[in-house]
């Protein structure tokens, strides 16, 4: 679809407009309502031979292939009609097709000579043209390495101006055609730049990945439980084999070069920074390439519109109205066997600097090409829609259908983002929030001690801090440890032959969750010292978490807890405020934690990380709103109705017990032991505490009943019945009771 949608979608339009002054409407053309006039096709005929085509990563040609067929086809047309009108050269230029498309159209690099010598002898076997020489095609099927420009850097870099300049600096029309038509002649010359650049490009981090790099010479490496035993085998490498160490220092030094060339020659100013990817800088360098009037149309992984380091580019691209449409895939069919499943990628078009299409089309984790066709799928999003949702970073949501883009686009007009970067003052971030990674688990492992070093060295076990003397070991927390409103959710142990996810969980029982003494372990513990180092004000009662690791595919894509005040690893970043008291951030607990937010959330996760720029990009309703007195409880403020609700399901531990009394919380259930601080676990109040919570934030958000049903819908897990209910009522039910309930309240 790509070659239809960049190369015949152009050659559509530039022929449309070829047709208006012959007298035809370019709606009518479209349509294929054509002049029946020799010079109209002669015409087309200049246009087809200016077109340029190239695929700046062609590996084996894949796309030029499917472009020469497009092309074939469309010579083929207009030098049929040409001989029907009398034209008494269309024979003879027809058997010169193959030479026009080789010679005048397609253009190809690619780093692997290997690649290069099979593009330019597959092409030369599907022209089957007598007489064409397989040595001309190395004109234009070239070995390069396309992204870097100086030959300094790496030893296949060339500049792209200097070697096609036919393309950048084009010479006068040769009378082959009347200029103007589709705007791709300006006073007989055609435009400098490709006409279009389409293609597959690498998806891979430049950065050296030291786990795939030892995977076969030295998978002991690869398997290394954590990043400093990693270190620690790489270092030893230099003695033990040295041939393999220098093997590794040149790809690490090749890698950095590389890095710091996109970083700092300017080259790729929008896409040349952070962890680069190399898709996302053959995007940038396409946009390059194109002509004004061009089309780029790119298969590459759908971060190109939500990751933050592509952010500038994707706004640029997007806010210009460049954008035609972008299709995410996702790989359940297995497109790509090796890929995974979750893993998304989409269809990327977009047009040169003066093509300008107004409202792009959009479609969401479609499954197989067949879904693209059907019109219920496609949303279209303006690049004011984009700001709308987005207000920092202009990055793409990614909705499913139209109706979750509308309803998402509703709230955002109501509710603000929980940080506004356009604001310069305070009212930019009412809530005070800094976001906090405490620990990195590859940058940070030499802090990290396991129960054995720490036995070891004499210490002492006690619930699950580590204890000698007066040095404390506290527990290093990860995302897999909680859930929400569950900081006790399950162990976490090593599992060595796992070496993709060694970390696995050892989930707690209803029992354990019962008894207030239980408390979770986990694989690593740190130095107290080390976690006072991140707070040197001083310590919260506790810890407002949430999961880094998340897919808009799970039940839930937004999880969020309060943690005990420990170590906490980036799997596992912190929401702080140093403005906001104890039971305003169980406040903020609750909007992150309810159903509501959830569905916005899953509109805005890409990939698998819920980065810091999507969650200070959420609709969080500000302080103030919960100082009002509650609609359906005139008693108590929404601050007072919402935390307390939040405590009885968080504080159901000891370690919570600092959150409790920062709170003032006395209502839980262990009145006689814990005068109240503590809330027993009961599973059925869980659930209709929660069912509450959820009804009371759909109408905080100002969502009607409908869309609250039809937003229930959406998610998984809630529509079979629960006994916990006392009844045959299933969680979403029970929500839309609450609702009614409250919508309600004197009934």
């Amino acid at each position: 679809r790509i070659v239809q949608f960049t190369v015949e979608e152009l050659i559509v339009e530039r022929f449309a407009a070829a047709a208006e002054p012959f007298g035809i409407s370019e709606k009518d053309a479209r349509r294929g309502i054509m002049p029946d006039d020799a010079d109209y096709w002669r015409r087309c005929l200049a246009i087809l031979r200016d077109l340029k085509i190239v695929d700046p990563a062609c590996g084996s040609g894949a796309f030029l292939f499917q472009a020469y067929d497009v092309l074939e086809s469309r010579y083929h047309e207009v030098l049929g009609h040409l001989e029907q009108l009398g034209e008494p050269d269309a024979r003879r230029l027809a058997a010169q097709v193959p030479t026009f498309i080789l010679r005048e159209n397609l253009y190809g690099v690619d780093l692997s000579p290997e690649a290069v010598e099979i593009t330019q002898l597959a092409l030369w076997i599907r022209s089957a043209s007598p007489g064409q020489l397989l040595e001309r095609l190395s004109e234009n099927i070239v070995h390069g390495n396309s992204l870097v420009h100086d030959p300094a850097v790496h030893p296949a870099g060339f500049d792209w101006r200097q070697r096609f300049p036919a393309v950048f600096s084009p010479l006068p029309s040769d009378g082959r055609g009347a200029g103007g038509e589709g705007g791709q002649h300006r006073h007989g010359l055609r435009e400098p730049g490709f006409d279009c650049v389409i293609g597959n490009p690498p998806w891979e981090r430049m950065k050296l990945q030291e786990r795939e790099f030892f995977s076969l010479p030295a998978p002991e490496i690869a398997t290394a439980t954590n990043a400093a035993k990693r270190r620690q085998l790489v270092a030893k490498l230099q003695s033990d084999d040295p041939a393999l160490h220098q093997r590794y220092q040149e790809a690490l030094a090749a890698a950095d070069s590389l890095l710091t060339y996109c970083r700092a020659s300017g080259q790729y100013p929008l896409t040349g920074k952070g962890d680069i990817n190399t898709y996302a800088v053959f995007a940038e360098l396409a946009s390059q390439l194109v002509a004004a009037n061009g089309r780029v149309g790119l298969l590459v992984p759908s971060g190109i519109a939500s990751d933050m380091t592509t952010k500038d580019f994707f706004a640029s691209i997007a806010e210009s109205k460049r954008l035609v449409r972008l299709y995410d895939f996702e790989n359940k069919k297995n497109f790509f066997p090796e890929v995974h499943a979750s893993f998304k990628f989409c269809i990327f078009n977009f047009g040169g600097e003066q093509a300008f299409t107004p409202h792009a089309d959009f479609v969401f984790f479609a499954h197989r090409v067949e879904e693209l066709e059907d019109r219920k799928r496609h949303v279209p999003l303006s690049g004011a829609d984009i700001r709308l949702l987005n207000p920092n970073t202009r990055t793409c949501p990614i909705f499913r259908t139209r109706r979750d883009a509308e309803i998402t686009k509703a709230i955002y007009r109501r509710v603000p983002v929980l940080i506004d970067a356009g604001r310069k003052g305070p009212t930019g971030n009412p809530w005070g929030i800094q976001f906090k990674r405490m620990f990195d688990q590859t940058n940070d492992a030499e802090l990290f001690r396991d129960a054995e070093a720490l036995k070891a060295d004499g210490f002492k076990l006690k619930g699950n801090r580590w204890i000698k003397g007066k040095s404390v070991f506290v527990p290093l927390y990860e995302a897999k440890m909680f859930r929400p409103y569950d900081h006790r959710f399950g162990d976490v142990f090593e599992d060595a032959s796992n070496w993709i996810n060694q970390g696995q969980t050892r989930e707690a029982t209803v029992v354990q969750h019962q008894n207030p003494e239980y408390v979770v372990q986990p694989r690593w513990w740190i130095d107290e010292n080390s976690v006072r180092d991140v707070f040197p004000e001083s310590l919260p009662p506790a810890f407002l978490a949430f999961r880094d690791i998340t897919r808009a595919t799970d039940t839930r894509t937004f999880l969020a807890a309060m943690i005990p005040s420990f170590g906490a690893i980036n799997t596992a970043p912190l929401i702080h405020s140093v403005t906001m008291s104890p039971r305003a951030m169980c406040c903020l607990l609750g909007c992150l934690n309810s159903l509501p937010l959830d569905f916005v959330a899953k509109q805005k996760a890409g990939h698998i990380h819920m980065n810091f720029f999507i969650v200070e990009q959420l609709p969080i309703p500000s302080p103030d709103a919960y100082e009002k007195r509650c609609p359906w409880d005139r008693r108590a403020t929404l601050e007072r109705w919402i935390s307390q609700r939040v405590l009885k399901l968080t504080c159901t531990a000891e370690d919570m017990l600092p959150l409790a009394e920062a709170c003032g919380f006395t209502e839980g259930s262990f009145q006689a032991e814990y005068g109240g601080r503590l809330n027993k676990w009961d599973e059925a109040q869980r659930a209709e505490l929660m069912a509450e919570l959820d009804a009371a934030f759909f109408h905080l958000y100002g969502i009607a009943r409908d869309d609250a049903e039809y937003i229930l819908s959406t998610f998984k897990g809630i529509h079979d019945e629960q006994s916990l209910f006392g009844g045959a009522r299933s969680i979403a039910q029970t929500i839309l009771r609450k609702y009614d309930e409250m919508a309600s309240p004197d009934q």
